[in-house]
Order: structure tokens, then sequence, then C-alpha cells
């Protein structure tokens, strides 16, 4: 029998009320799409309290009191270590059960997973789940985009090769080293888009060889799997839009994402703070409903600096309804005249495509996975050339859009037809065989 262990650090929490992001989202999915037979047997760690599907052994590691969405930029780098060193020694130690050459080892994502160069030498088969770039998201975020990710890549090759890389803070090794301990470590590297692939191959195609590191890539989008609409939906909805007064002539923004600086909801802002000061927005009735809840890392201190912005627009009429469920999410989704996704950094963009699902045409800014993802017909991108740049940008494609009803319209039934042929279980499915598939 084969066996697939699936580490996925953010798994067993109830992700109904637990604001983890779409990497965290993607492996609890993940677990509850397989069904194991008689040929193979899956077994999961986690970090959380709760089993996450009924068809899998599940394993607890590096469980604490203290909820992950509470700690900061330290405190979950130790976390981080605290699995890594326990998710290492739990699989080890059972290497007569778990037989290298009878088991694979996907990792859900890089910072939070086990040692895999000591995997790999006790002889076992590693997939990897790419949520997240994280040396390209850490330039973005905190230095940027200074460099580009790949000459950062190059400098702490230098340190390596120079001995010196010691040097570096801890968080930043959990950036760094445990990314290109990923690339060298995976039989096969799974990702949601192919500007990740790019990205992945410029920065570690000397590492490996760039013909064998394309090899080993595979470009899986997840798709997506949210449920169809039901006439609940549409009684919650009318609910919605009596409660907040929209009437036909009200104009409808939404975005749904954890609350959080890489998801650029200042620039959709200060868009809009641009747009009234134009007088660009007078008579008009404009709602924006900002959907999800801080995220667990510098999500409070961004949050306050939302709110503030949206305090100081006086047109537009912004809700914060907080984390939604699926049911809420279904009804929420028949409020928008347009969904916004305005992120600095997105590797793929879940929300986007439930979005499109629920027949919505999107504005987003031109990252990763919406490339892919959005055809001209059913949305509009926006490069940004800074993020300075970019508010004035969002604010005259906003404009534009708003301007026609029935194109958006339009836009919207394209949507929905492009994302109901990405169902999440094609995906599933293609992550399943290819990590089985290492077995031979």
């Amino acid at each position: 029998m084969k066996n697939l262990v699936f580490v996925g650090s953010h798994l067993g929490y109830p992700m109904d009320r637990t604001p983890l992001g779409g990497g965290a989202m993607v492996g609890l999915q993940l677990v509850r799409h397989w069904k194991p037979d008689a040929s193979w047997r899956l077994l999961v760690l986690g970090s959380g309290p709760e089993t996450p599907s009924r068809g899998a052994e599940y394993a607890r590691l590096a469980g604490r009191e203290e909820a992950i969405v509470d700690m900061g930029e330290l405190a979950y780098a130790r976390f981080c270590r605290e699995f890594e060193a326990e998710t290492t020694k739990w699989i080890l130690e059972r290497d007569r059960e778990l037989k290298p050459s009878e088991t694979v080892i996907v990792v859900n994502d890089i910072s939070e997973g086990p040692t895999l160069g000591r995997l790999a030498r006790a002889g076992y088969k590693v997939l990897s789940i790419w949520h997240v770039d994280v040396v390209d998201y850490f330039n973005k975020l905190y230095l940027r985009r200074f460099l580009a990710p790949e000459k950062l890549t190059r400098v702490h090759e230098k340190l390596r090769a120079a001995g010196v890389e010691w040097i570096l803070p801890d968080v930043l090794n959990l950036v760094f080293d445990k990314q290109r301990e990923t690339v060298v470590h995976s039989r096969r590297i799974v990702v949601p888009s192919s500007a990740m692939a790019d990205t992945i191959l410029r920065c570690y195609g000397d590492l490996i060889g760039r013909e064998e590191l394309s090899r080993r890539i595979a470009v899986i989008p997840w798709g997506v799997w949210a449920e169809d609409p039901a006439p609940a939906d549409e009684n919650r909805a009318e609910e919605l839009r009596d409660y907040h007064e929209i009437t036909p002539e009200s104009f409808v923004l939404m975005t749904l994402s954890r609350i959080s600086p890489e998801k650029g909801l200042h620039l959709l802002l200060e868009a809009l703070r641009q747009l009234e000061a134009g007088g660009k927005l007078a008579g008009k009735d404009v709602r924006l409903f900002v959907c999800g809840e801080p995220a667990f890392m510098m999500g409070q201190s961004y949050h306050k600096k939302v709110k503030a912005a949206a305090a100081k627009l006086k047109a537009v009429k912004v809700v914060f309804p907080g984390y939604l469920d699926a049911a809420a999410k279904r009804a929420y989704f028949r409020l928008p005249d347009l969904f916004v996704s305005p992120s600095v950094h997105e590797s793929y963009g879940l929300n986007v495509v439930e979005a499109m699902h629920a027949g919505l045409p999107v504005l987003a800014s031109d990252h990763y996975g919406v490339r892919d993802t959005l055809p001209p017909d059913a949305g509009r991108l926006v490069h940004y050339p800074s993020p300075k740049k970019a508010p004035p940008l969002l604010a005259a494609a906003l404009l534009d859009l708003m301007a026609d009803r029935e194109k958006l319209k339009k836009m919207g039934a394209a949507a929905r037809a492009e994302a109901s042929a990405m169902p999440f279980s094609a995906a599933a499915e293609a992550v399943r065989l290819g990590a089985l598939g290492l077995l031979g």
C-alpha cells in the first residue's frame, strides 16, 4: 500500500471562523476531496485541534494554547521551527511503518514544512505545494521591490558560499533557506500560476539546472469548490439589500480577502478618495463591502489604517461585514455590480475565482494568478508600475466600468462560464496522482 503524508501547519482549525488564508483553505479542501481506498493511505499532520477529514488519519503536532491568528511575526517564526522539528521527527521515527519506498511526503506551503533535506536523505520523495513564493512576497511587502527576487536569491547564495548566512536573523532564514531547501529536495513542485513558475525558474534555474527545474514544476490552478447558488441565498441577499438600503440605482463594489497589507485595500480606498475629490462620484450612490477579517500578522494595525481611510470617504459608504462563512459569502456575492481585487501581491486569487463563479465581473491588479484565470471579456486588469501610481490607475478603471452596467453584466456571464470550467476536484486529483506517481 502507498502512503501519502500530507503536512500542513494550518490544518485542524475551524475554517468557517478562522482567517488563515487561501493556502490553508486549499489544504483543507485537498484532504476533503481525497478518498483513500485499498491502494493508498492518507495521513495528515497539522497543528489544530480538529481532525480535518474523516477519511484521513490525523496527528496534531506543535499544538499550543495560543491561537495562530494571535501570533506576531517572531512568535510565528518560533511556531514554524517547532512544527518543522516535530513533523520531521514524527515521520523519521515511523520509517518502518512508513517505508520511504512506499511513502510520499506532500508539503502544503514552504516556511512551515518539515526539514526536507533530512527526509530526502532518508529516501523519502517530496511534493511541495507553493501557495506563496515567500522570497517574492518578502521582497514586495518588506523591501518595496528594492531588488528583483532573482537578485535576492543570488545574494543569499553568495552568503551561503561564503559560510556567513548565519548573520541573517532566523525570520529571513525561514524565507530564504526554507525556500531553497524546498527547491532542491522536491521531486515535484506544484504552483497555481504560470507567473509563479517563471519566477521560480528565474530565481533557482542555476541551482539545479533550468531544464531539470522546469521538469519538476507543475502549474495547477486551483479553480473553484464553491457550491452552486440556492434559493435561500437570494432570500438572504434581499434581506441584506433592505438592511443596507441598496436600491437599483446603487452601484455596489465588493472585495473579499484577509485584511492584510498585500491585499491593497488602501489603494482601492485612495482611488475612491481621488474620484470623490475630482467630483466624479457626485450624485452617485456608491457602496463598498470590504469582507474579511484581519490577517494574523500585521492584520490588526492594517485594519485600523483601512478603517481610518474608509471613514474619510463621503460619497462612498464603506461596510465591513467581517468574515463570511460559505452561506453568507453566497448571499453577499449577489449584491455587487463589480468585484475588486486590488492586491499588491497575490499568488493565485481564490476569491477572484469564487467571484467569477458567482457571475461577477472582476477588476483586479495584474497579479500572478489572475493573468491565467481572468479572460479579457470577464473583467479588467490594472498594472501597478509602483504602489504610488496604483490609485489613479484604479480610479480610471473604476470610472470606466461603472459607466456601463450592461457591459458589466456580459462580463459577469463570461466570468461565470470561465470559472465553471475550473472545478477544484480536477486540481485535487492532479495533485494526488502527481504525488503517488512519484512512488512509481
